[in-house]
């Protein structure tokens, strides 16, 4: 039997004409495609990793709050936006999560219309019902941004109260004793383009080169990935970012203080102990105090690289923030 059904596996692109052609003529022939989104520029309606069934217009013409399929003009790439106005000449296009509107669409860049959108399985109806039009008002006048303010006000005091609670000494042994235990394991190439995704939601190419330099950790409790680290070899000693170093520690809100980054982390420094380097670096913010205090207690100091400190210097200078070198000598043995 024929399926309905076009499915995409990762990231739909359209950088490239054979791509382009290719989706379009999926669409010409009147069937239903389903792919993954990715990013987070229609939350909260439409989540990364939801996934999306994209219906041909078939001569139809989208209406003010449809979610619909285009093309963006000065990338070629597959965009998933809603409709806010017609004006004259195309369609008004904006995401649901962003300040500003796309402009005008032309018709001959519109590829089809979301008429489906699942979340772990279940099918998730608001923002494509009686409501899209509201949306779509409420975006054009940027009211969104109020109320996607109302919506997260409940879950950002709830996130204050929990990173409070976290730096308490009692929370973080408490939970220890009763959290279920983590597990440590390199990450599968599936593993490693998720959490790659969350960190850079904007990145064009979250897919994990094979490279011997280069490994990837998850912290998993009851198959769930909670926490996120990579080792990066430099082979090129002499170089700024030469050497040993340990990048991307990050470990979800919930299971923060329960000692998933400290498991991560050791488990880089054994990595890079068994490889018989004598020392291991990172780079991390100078007011990330949680996290400096976790690297002195497993050995690591501050230390001072005059080949990266330009390099830091116009970092602090574009973001506001400085990163800080710190080391740890692998002669010596982490506190227990």
């Amino acid at each position: 039997m024929t399926s309905p059904f076009v499915s995409h596996g990762d990231e739909l692109h359209l950088s490239n004409s054979g791509q382009l052609e290719l989706l379009r003529a999926v669409v010409e022939r009147g069937v239903l495609m389903r792919t993954t989104a990715r990013g987070f520029s229609m939350t909260p309606f439409i989540h990364d990793g939801d996934v999306l069934t994209i219906a041909p217009l078939g001569g139809r013409q989208p209406e003010v709050g449809d979610v619909v399929a285009f093309t963006l003009s000065d990338t070629g790439r597959l965009a998933i936006h809603r409709v806010i106005a017609r004006p004259n000449g195309g369609w008004l296009l904006r995401a649901d999560n962003a300040a500003q509107a796309d402009g005008v669409v032309p018709g001959e860049q519109l590829l089809g219309r979301v008429v489906r959108v699942e979340r772990n399985g279940r099918r998730v109806c608001l923002g494509l019902g009686r409501e899209r039009a509201l949306i779509a008002a409420l975006s054009l006048r940027g009211g969104m941004t109020i109320l996607r303010s109302a919506l997260c006000l409940p879950r950002r005091a709830a996130a204050t109260a929990l990173r409070s609670a976290q730096g308490l000494p009692r929370y973080r042994s408490a939970g220890r004793r009763l959290a279920r235990p983590v597990e440590v394991s390199r990450a599968t190439p599936a593993e490693s383009a998720s959490v790659r995704r969350h960190l850079n939601p904007l990145g064009v190419d979250a897919t994990p080169t094979a490279d011997a330099n280069v490994t990837d950790w998850v912290a998993k409790r009851d198959g769930k990935v909670i926490g996120f680290v990579q080792y990066v070899c430099h082979p090129d000693t002499d170089a700024a970012w030469g050497g040993h170093w340990l990048f991307a520690l990050t470990v979800r809100g919930r299971s923060r203080g329960l000692g998933v980054g400290e498991a991560l982390t050791r488990r880089v420094i054994e990595h890079v102990r068994a490889r018989g380097a004598e020392e291991l670096l990172l780079a991390v913010f100078e007011d990330n105090d949680r996290a400096i205090r976790l690297y002195r207690k497993l050995g690591f100091e501050h230390v001072t690289r005059p080949g990266l400190e330009p390099a830091l210097a116009e970092e602090k200078a574009m973001s506001g923030r400085r990163r800080v070198i710190m080391r740890k000598r692998l002669g010596e043995k982490p506190a227990l």
